[in-house]
């Protein structure tokens, strides 16, 4: 019974699996560059980070001050 086949196909998966191992333990690196790549669900979670840091910064002081001096200050 020949094997080569199957032997090439699970050493190229186990390849890509230790490819996305390092890509995800490496805390600097991006998993990818290419938005296209990236999942539905973590296109959700990003936009929800993005959210809850857009609220913290419009609730903050430094914010509203900013606000309040364009306000004043019109171009």
């Amino acid at each position: 019974m020949n094997t080569d086949n199957f032997d090439k196909l699970l050493g190229d998966k186990q390849c890509e699996l230790m490819e996305l191992y390092e890509n995800k333990i490496a805390k600097n690196k991006k998993m990818t560059t290419d938005p296209s790549k990236i999942d539905f669900s973590s296109k959700q979670l990003y936009n929800r980070i993005n959210a809850e840091f857009d609220k913290k910064l419009k609730s903050s002081k430094a914010y509203q001050k900013m606000c309040e001096k364009e306000q004043q200050n019109p171009i």
